[in-house]
């Protein structure tokens, strides 16, 4: 466990501390799987339902105490999602 977590730092380590926090929340199998997702959409509602898919993912399966954070949440899989971070 802390193999991974040293290298999930040092992956990490040049993204800012909010995004560092709210990166926490999602565990490998669910990034790798919008991943797998954003990979696969050509379309431009393609892309629209699964920015909608990765809302609905973060209300229901993540805790969060305001809409700045479900905000910060969404934002952060939408990063995950779309980008090799």
């Amino acid at each position: 466990m802390d193999k991974n977590k040293n290298q999930n730092e040092c992956t990490y380590k040049g993204e800012s501390k909010l995004f560092s926090h709210y990166r926490q929340f999602f565990d490998e199998f669910v990034v790798k799987e919008f991943r797998r997702k954003n990979a696969s959409v050509t379309s431009f509602q393609g892309h629209m339902a699964l920015m909608n898919e990765i809302e609905t993912y973060v209300k229901k399966a993540t805790k969060y105490d305001t809409k700045v954070d479900y905000y910060n949440l969404v934002d952060t899989l939408k990063l995950l999602s779309e980008n090799e971070v």
